[in-house]
């Protein structure tokens, strides 16, 4: 399946779950899912977040994918929005949907961090490992958009930073 040139650009969008001093509030969702020897969710949401260390996920994400988290491939303790959670860790295929096409989208591997009664209107968070070591993402607030593209779109803007 052919991808469209990146950068990906999505608009953000209104988290339905929360305001700010009776406001809308806006965030980087982008539209994901996940997939495992044939199994695949439906799209979800995923939320852009560069203060998260990995990819977390709702358990029922698990069972719907037949994962058997007690076979897992590890166990972290996580803080996510004011508590502390357990995840435990199966790598799995994600899918980056592009916003305007249906049928166009980037799909790697990566250890998924699955939370046991988490179950958020943003079943996914996108964080470094996983997916910020992916692709070079952009986000601006102002424009309320986020660009996503290839990894090493910010080198070729800015050079190598880091030797």
């Amino acid at each position: 399946m052919a991808e469209p040139k990146t950068p990906w650009l999505y608009p953000y969008r209104e988290d339905p779950q929360q305001t700010r001093l009776g406001q809308p509030v806006f965030r980087p969702f982008v539209p994901v899912s996940l997939a495992i020897e044939g199994a695949s969710t439906p799209g979800l949401e995923g939320l852009i977040d560069t203060g998260a260390d990995a990819i977390l996920a709702s358990d029922l994400l698990a069972d719907e994918l037949g994962l058997d988290l007690a076979d897992n491939e590890g166990e972290e303790l996580h803080a996510v929005g004011g508590r502390t959670v357990v995840a435990r860790y199966k790598t799995v295929s994600l899918r980056l949907h592009h916003h305007d096409d249906s049928s166009a989208r980037c799909e790697w591997e990566a250890p998924v961090g699955f939370v046991d009664g988490w179950h958020s209107f943003g079943l996914v968070l996108l964080g470094s490992v996983g997916f910020l070591d992916h692709f070079t993402v952009t986000a601006s607030r102002f424009s309320q958009a986020v660009a996503v593209e290839n990894r090493d779109g910010f080198d070729d803007r800015f050079g190598v930073v880091l030797a």
